[in-house]
Protein backbone atom coordinates (compact mmCIF):
# COMPACT_ATOMS: atom_id res chain seq x y z
CA UNK A 1 0.00 0.00 0.00
CA UNK A 2 2.58 2.23 0.92
CA UNK A 3 4.25 1.76 -2.40
CA UNK A 4 0.67 2.39 -4.65
CA UNK A 5 0.23 5.82 -2.85
CA UNK A 6 3.76 6.64 -3.31
CA UNK A 7 3.74 5.98 -7.06
CA UNK A 8 0.67 7.81 -7.39
CA UNK A 9 2.12 10.83 -5.38
CA UNK A 10 5.04 11.05 -7.80
CA UNK A 11 3.19 10.24 -11.00
CA UNK A 12 0.43 13.03 -10.01
CA UNK A 13 2.67 15.76 -8.70
CA UNK A 14 6.15 15.46 -9.10
CA UNK A 15 6.87 13.90 -12.60
CA UNK A 16 8.65 16.68 -14.23
CA UNK A 17 11.05 17.02 -11.25
CA UNK A 18 11.73 12.94 -11.10
CA UNK A 19 12.17 13.44 -14.87
CA UNK A 20 14.70 15.80 -14.23
CA UNK A 21 16.23 13.93 -11.51
CA UNK A 22 16.75 10.64 -13.24
CA UNK A 23 17.81 12.50 -17.15
CA UNK A 24 14.32 10.92 -19.00
CA UNK A 25 13.85 12.26 -22.16
CA UNK A 26 11.40 15.12 -22.61
CA UNK A 27 8.78 12.36 -23.36
CA UNK A 28 9.38 10.42 -20.72
CA UNK A 29 7.00 12.36 -17.96
CA UNK A 30 4.34 10.95 -19.81
CA UNK A 31 5.48 7.67 -20.03
CA UNK A 32 6.22 7.93 -16.43
CA UNK A 33 2.95 8.98 -15.51
CA UNK A 34 1.59 6.00 -17.14
CA UNK A 35 3.79 3.49 -15.59
CA UNK A 36 3.01 5.48 -11.99
CA UNK A 37 -0.69 4.96 -12.82
CA UNK A 38 -0.27 1.38 -13.62
CA UNK A 39 1.94 0.17 -10.93
CA UNK A 40 0.11 2.20 -8.16
CA UNK A 41 -2.88 0.09 -9.36
CA UNK A 42 -1.25 -3.11 -9.76
CA UNK A 43 0.20 -2.69 -5.76
CA UNK A 44 -3.03 -1.01 -4.37
CA UNK A 45 -5.00 -3.78 -5.82
CA UNK A 46 -2.56 -6.39 -4.37
CA UNK A 47 -2.47 -4.67 -0.62
CA UNK A 48 -6.36 -4.60 -0.29
CA UNK A 49 -5.88 -8.75 -1.03
CA UNK A 50 -3.89 -8.84 0.97
CA UNK A 51 -5.69 -6.58 3.82
CA UNK A 52 -8.96 -9.07 3.09
CA UNK A 53 -7.29 -12.31 3.31
CA UNK A 54 -5.12 -11.32 6.51
CA UNK A 55 -8.94 -10.71 7.94
CA UNK A 56 -10.08 -13.98 6.91
CA UNK A 57 -7.01 -15.98 8.29
CA UNK A 58 -7.11 -14.50 11.83
CA UNK A 59 -4.79 -16.21 13.81
CA UNK A 60 -4.47 -16.75 17.66
CA UNK A 61 -0.90 -16.62 18.16
CA UNK A 62 0.60 -14.48 18.18
CA UNK A 63 3.44 -14.26 16.21
CA UNK A 64 6.93 -11.55 16.48
CA UNK A 65 7.94 -9.52 13.26
CA UNK A 66 10.26 -6.89 13.17
CA UNK A 67 9.28 -3.57 12.63
CA UNK A 68 12.71 -2.23 11.44
CA UNK A 69 12.33 -2.73 6.98
CA UNK A 70 9.10 -0.88 7.60
CA UNK A 71 10.66 1.66 9.18
CA UNK A 72 13.59 2.04 7.14
CA UNK A 73 11.11 2.40 4.07
CA UNK A 74 9.17 5.18 5.70
CA UNK A 75 12.68 7.16 6.20
CA UNK A 76 13.17 6.57 2.76
CA UNK A 77 10.21 7.81 1.29
CA UNK A 78 9.84 10.65 4.00
CA UNK A 79 13.31 11.68 2.87
CA UNK A 80 11.95 11.43 -0.86
CA UNK A 81 9.41 13.66 -0.52
CA UNK A 82 11.11 16.32 0.96
CA UNK A 83 14.01 16.01 -1.52
CA UNK A 84 11.44 16.44 -4.60
CA UNK A 85 9.85 19.05 -2.47
CA UNK A 86 12.34 20.78 -2.15
CA UNK A 87 13.58 20.60 -5.63
CA UNK A 88 9.89 21.98 -6.92
CA UNK A 89 10.36 24.77 -4.54
CA UNK A 90 14.37 25.65 -5.58
CA UNK A 91 14.31 25.35 -9.30
CA UNK A 92 12.57 27.95 -11.56
CA UNK A 93 9.53 27.62 -13.46
CA UNK A 94 9.60 26.08 -16.67
CA UNK A 95 8.98 28.26 -19.63
CA UNK A 96 6.68 27.06 -22.12
CA UNK A 97 6.78 28.96 -25.30
CA UNK A 98 3.85 29.91 -27.60
CA UNK A 99 3.11 27.57 -30.57
CA UNK A 100 2.45 29.89 -33.64
CA UNK A 101 -0.95 30.98 -33.93
CA UNK A 102 -1.47 30.51 -30.22
CA UNK A 103 -2.53 33.42 -27.61
CA UNK A 104 -1.60 34.39 -24.40
CA UNK A 105 -4.99 35.03 -22.29
CA UNK A 106 -4.71 36.06 -19.00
Amino acid sequence: MIAAVSLLLLGTFYSHQVNALLSLPADGAFEFVKLAFFWGGIFGASGVVIFIFGLIQRSSGIEKFSLVPAFFLFIFLLTLFFTLFYRTLSSPPALQPLKPGETLII
